[in-house]
């Protein structure tokens, strides 16, 4: 036999199986894609996705055609391959159209969703917290929140990520911000109805600045993985992280174990700030950036103290340790969206908050006086001492740790900088007075200049 002929041939035979193999892979819609994926909760061969239209067709859960179709062709209701950001990944429905139409809500939603079953997504004052009483359920209620509710803006979120050199363009998904879909774990996993364990754990998120057009490179942020470098211990080594209590004050977020140091949470302050770091005025979010290593005192900028490291706060967060706490975005926020301003949580530190966050805008922190007008409180009384837990006061009224504790900073003078002086007098906490709003002095990146100020 001519040897060139032979060779011919071989090359032929391995044209046609490479060919063939790759054929297979679609047409044996019960196969699915090997390595990570199938770690993920896409991939997932139990619970992964599984669009019901296509139960006829036989795909398995998890399979890529779930989401992927192949030349737009499955069922021939597939967006045309026109060039849209759809047809770009061979999506079955358009990336994103707006902040309450996306690809990705098209199963996550307990309202008609494409996935068997329905895809149920609590929030994280339920899943961390344990806050069962919350009824939001799914990510496209999440994203919904309007006035006094808030979410992230998912179309500026598109529109900073493009401006970045990420490696996102506008024809990326802005959910694709902070998930590697691919990758993706449930946290609890297949566990819609129950808020984490210890044995429930997944990793959700992957870095934006991370992000790589190989969802293999692109990896989950929190995991620990390739170093164990990624939890809240890490990012707050030489100083103190202490975990928030959940529901019943027995167990400790965010997996109801009696773990308190931050090793079982995800940096969410490394990962948030892949973004916010950056100004987002642009986007209508004002006191930015926001800077956890140097610019708050939430983070590890020391809390200012008259007394040592005395600063009025409750379990189980502990006075000696006052000035070394850093907090994660998390014990604060919800990550999706909520019924309170800047996505604060429901439940915070064991507890729901008392009331609804709706505003915190001041109209005029150095002339104008509203009494009651102390939504923030809400928030800051499930770590700090109001009168009612100091001096079994009046919920929500901060005179003791602003005027009478160890630490107080107004000992006397300057009232009317901050009250009007209708019914002042006396240095005592028994009277209501009218006061300027909490988040006049209160707010990422607040000192205490900021504070003598008025």
């Amino acid at each position: 036999m001519d040897k060139r002929n032979h060779v011919n041939k071989v090359n032929f035979l391995f044209l046609a199986l490479s060919s063939l193999l790759l054929a297979l892979s679609f047409i044996l819609p019960d196969s699915a894609s090997s390595g990570p994926y199938l770690d993920s909760a896409h991939g997932n061969t139990s619970y992964g996705v599984n669009r019901t239209s296509l139960s006829t067709f036989g795909y398995s859960t998890g399979n890529c055609a779930h989401c992927h179709e192949q030349h737009a062709s499955i069922g021939g209701s597939a967006p045309a391959p026109d060039g849209t950001n759809a047809s770009i990944y061979c999506l079955f429905y358009n990336n994103h159209v707006s902040q309450t139409d996306n690809f990705c809500y098209k199963c996550h939603t307990d309202l008609s969703s494409l996935q068997t079953g329905g895809l149920i997504n609590r929030s994280y004052s339920y899943r961390a917290g344990g806050y069962t009483s919350d009824t939001l359920n799914d990510i496209l209620q999440a994203f919904s929140f309007t006035s006094p509710g808030s979410s992230h803006n998912l179309g500026n979120i598109r529109t900073f990520l493009t401006g970045k050199s990420w490696g996102y363009t506008s024809d990326s998904n802005p959910c694709g911000g902070c998930h590697n879909p691919h990758r993706v774990q449930g946290d609890p996993a297949d566990l819609p109805n129950s808020a984490k364990s210890s044995v429930t754990r997944g990793w959700p998120v992957s870095r934006p600045s991370q992000h790589s057009t190989d969802n293999d490179a692109w990896g989950l942020w929190g995991d620990n993985l390739p170093a164990a470098t990624e939890r809240m211990s890490n990012y707050a080594t030489g100083y103190r992280y202490q975990a928030p209590y959940r529901v019943g004050g027995a167990t400790y977020e965010p997996d109801g174990s009696a773990t308190q140091n931050g090793s079982n949470l995800t940096d969410y302050v490394t990962f948030c700030q892949d973004c916010h770091l950056s100004s987002m005025t642009a986007y209508g979010l004002s006191n930015t950036p926001i800077n956890w290593e140097t610019g708050d005192k939430h983070g590890k900028t020391a809390a200012t103290a008259t007394s040592g490291n005395y600063i009025d706060i409750d379990t189980p967060f502990s006075n000696t340790y006052g000035g070394q706490y850093v907090l994660a975005c998390t014990d604060c926020h919800e990550p999706h969206g909520a019924p309170n301003l800047m996505l604060i949580r429901k439940e915070v530190n064991g507890t729901a908050l008392a009331g609804t966050i709706s505003t915190l805008t001041p109209v005029d922190c150095t002339a104008t006086y509203l009494a009651g007008n102390k939504y923030l409180g809400y928030l800051c009384n499930r770590c700090h001492k109001d009168d009612a837990d100091a001096i079994g006061g009046t919920a929500n009224n901060w005179c003791y740790v602003h005027h009478q504790s160890t630490d107080a900073f107004y000992t006397g003078g300057m009232c009317n900088n901050c009250h009007d002086t209708v019914g002042m007098g006396g240095g005592t906490c028994n009277r209501t007075v009218s006061a300027i709003d909490c988040n006049c002095c209160h707010y990422h990146g607040s000192t205490y200049s900021t504070w003598t100020t008025f």
